[in-house]
């Protein structure tokens, strides 16, 4: 039997994400119509998340996030938080796919950081959990970069020069254009040996809020292991394992989504 919801909080949750949204800034009848409810209710509850510091009253009918909410959250590292969400999932992987699992997000110099990895002992790959990698050769970079908005993503292919690591490694920058091009419309990447020379990658987006993609998973073995033309069975039971993780990180815009 499923754990009784408290409505209460269930309104106040939407009222504080309605807020967010909105930039942090928002009126009270605004606020109200956008999550259901009358002005009335929704005042007691912005006055009762007030006295406790998680919004601020700025004008008459208008909130803001409040310092509060700020100070809680600066407390979680999301890199961690998606790590810790992700180990019941690449557990699975590994007695599934029976492969190494990795979770990777994409830093400011657009290079791939490992923050998650699990594989079983017999299987050795030179990678660590806060390592780095080349984002236009990897199967989670190729996710990553698919990702970003056209101009930002354009950008990077024309700074250039990309390396390359093996004989596999797509390096020509309208090649990579295409490559990530293929990956955004089918909804996984390969590597295909572009990194080590006996190693094939399949990776899938782990997406959040408004289906936005905050991480990539994959998973990875030798090449004669991955034959090609299973690539794209194992691409859809990794995102079965991605959504899992996102659903685990973010039920309430998943429950968005299926209401819609």
């Amino acid at each position: 039997m499923a754990t009784p919801r408290i409505q209460s909080v269930d309104r106040a949750f939407s009222l504080l994400s309605q807020l967010a949204l909105n930039g942090g800034c928002q009126s009270l009848p605004s606020m109200a119509a956008e999550c259901g409810l009358s002005v009335a209710t929704a005042h007691r509850l912005l006055a009762t998340l007030e006295t406790l510091g998680v919004i601020v009253h700025t004008a008459p009918g208008e909130y803001r996030i409040g310092m509060g909410l700020v100070d809680l959250a600066r407390t979680a590292a999301p890199d961690k938080l998606l790590a810790a969400a992700a180990e019941p999932a690449l557990r699975r992987i590994i007695q599934t796919l029976g492969h190494t699992a990795h979770v990777g997000m994409l830093d400011d110099d657009y290079m791939v950081t490992y923050i998650a990895k699990m594989a079983r002992k017999s299987h050795r790959m030179p990678t660590q959990i806060g390592s780095q990698l080349e984002a236009y050769c990897s199967g989670l970079g190729k996710v990553l970069l698919s990702a970003l908005p056209c101009p930002e993503r354009g950008a990077y292919i024309a700074e250039g020069p990309f390396v390359p690591l093996t004989a596999n490694t797509i390096t020509e920058p309208a090649q990579i254009e295409r490559e990530l091009e293929q990956v955004r419309r089918q909804g996984y990447a390969i590597d295909d040996r572009e990194i080590f020379d006996d190693l094939r990658c399949v990776a899938v987006p782990i997406t959040g809020r408004n289906g936005k993609v905050v991480a990539a998973l994959s998973t990875s073995a030798p090449a004669s292991v991955f034959a090609p033309a299973d690539l794209p069975d194992i691409a859809r039971a990794l995102a079965e394992y991605a959504r899992e993780i996102s659903l685990k990180l973010y039920p309430a815009a998943f429950a968005v989504r299926r209401a819609h």
